[in-house]
């Protein structure tokens, strides 16, 4: 059996090919899939057809095993708050646009570095409902982030709270002064246990002064609580929430200061930047060429091909950024004489067919995107995701 007259499908899809990685394992012969392209053009059509497919489901496992999801969160009905941080990232990041580049036919050049998990980078815990908690002088509202497994094995390098201050147009005193209004906001960790009394046990208080915007509209401000954060982390147990105390001078209790409503629309949220605590990475390899080709394209040795991964026609209504991006893969023949343009290849034999010992076409230079998305706890998470773009296909 010629190895000219077979497309293998199995390395072609970006599942870490280049070391094999992760649990999707589409490396192994379970799922080795060839197809006879020897019927010409209409069969080439049809074979790139189940190519794309193919690829479609091995995209969607293997992002959600990079995630360390078992299953993608169902998040039917929810929107992104509107949080300042959220829009920065996707201006940043470019994540609006969601226009998938075409692919530029002809010879590209490239060197190659890639890991397999997700590189979680911030995370946006939104607060969630809690009870409050007793205290000596009455009852105090609680702010409670809740953390998925996978986000408390990172290590905590900068951790802010912010919180909406209303503004003092709502009949508060100093009304028609131009002194300007402090507000001072207490934060106190809850600890495990309680008093003789039965009032709940807290930390020692962080206390914070801001002045309370003028006018109708109000303003953001941040508190800085890596420590506590951090220890949540380390002790997720522990983690009971942070009591939260208010106060003004001259204020009225019917008079909102600070938002502190979950279900608000300016709720409070934590936004947590965190490092992996392995960091480890593997060595920079470099590379010669690789072929790129388009539908149309009547080249029929190794070649990339472009692929649109869209996620609204998955369904995928938990991934809030890129709502679709360019994934690419690889379709082509590997003939003896192709060999040489693809030099110092690692892996010998990806994806072969039963009883072959010859080359395939597969990737050879994989690259990141960056994710904004929701977890099972409903926080939303900003991670990079290694190996999601086929960059350059080659034979080995």
């Amino acid at each position: 059996m010629m190895i000219g007259k077979h497309v293998i499908l199995g390395a072609m899809i970006i599942l870490g090919a280049l070391d094999g990685l992760g649990p999707v394992g589409l490396l192994t012969s379970t799922h080795r899939l060839v197809v006879d392209a020897s019927n010409g053009g209409c069969n080439t059509c049809r074979i790139h057809e189940e190519i794309r497919a193919f690829s479609l489901e091995m995209i969607k496992e293997q992002i959600l095993s990079k995630l360390g999801l078992k299953q993608a969160p169902n998040m039917t009905g929810r929107a992104p708050p509107r949080i300042p941080p959220i829009s920065k990232l996707m201006d940043m990041y470019g994540m609006q646009a969601d226009q998938p580049q075409g692919l530029e036919p002809g010879i590209s050049h490239h060197e190659e570095y890639d890991d397999y998990a997700a590189k979680t980078e911030s995370v946006f815990a939104l607060a969630q409902p809690h009870q409050r908690v007793r205290h000596s002088k009455g009852s105090l509202d609680v702010l409670y982030f809740k953390f998925s497994d996978k986000i408390v094995q990172h290590r905590v390098t900068r951790a802010e709270l912010s919180l909406w201050i209303w503004g003092d147009n709502e009949g508060d005193s100093h009304e028609g002064t131009d002194a300007e209004v402090p507000v001072t906001i207490t934060l106190q960790r809850i600890l495990r246990g309680v008093t003789e009394s039965g009032i709940s046990l807290l930390g020692p208080p962080l206390t914070t002064k801001h002045i309370r915007p003028r006018g109708r509209c109000g303003a953001w401000v941040t508190i800085e609580l890596r420590r506590m954060v951090a220890e949540w982390f380390k002790h997720p147990r522990d983690n009971l929430g942070v009591a939260i105390k208010i106060g003004s001078p001259g204020h009225r209790r019917n008079v909102r200061l600070v938002e502190t409503n979950p279900g608000a629309e300016y709720a409070p949220y934590l936004e947590v930047q965190t490092q992996e605590l392995d960091t480890r990475h593997g060595a920079r390899i470099k590379r010669n060429v690789g072929l790129n080709c388009d539908d149309s394209s009547q080249e029929t040795r190794c070649c990339r091909y472009k692929l649109t991964v869209d996620f609204e026609k998955f369904g995928w209504d938990w991934i809030i950024a890129p709502k679709k991006y360019d994934a690419n893969y690889c379709s082509g023949d590997c003939p003896m004489a192709f060999l040489p343009a693809y030099p110092n290849t690692h892996i010998v034999s990806l994806a072969e067919p039963p009883n072959n010992t010859g080359p395939c076409c597969a990737p050879r230079k994989l690259s990141e995107i960056t994710m904004l998305y929701f977890d099972n706890e409903y926080q939303i998470v900003f991670s990079r995701l290694p190996g999601m773009v086929v960059e350059r296909c080659g034979c080995s």
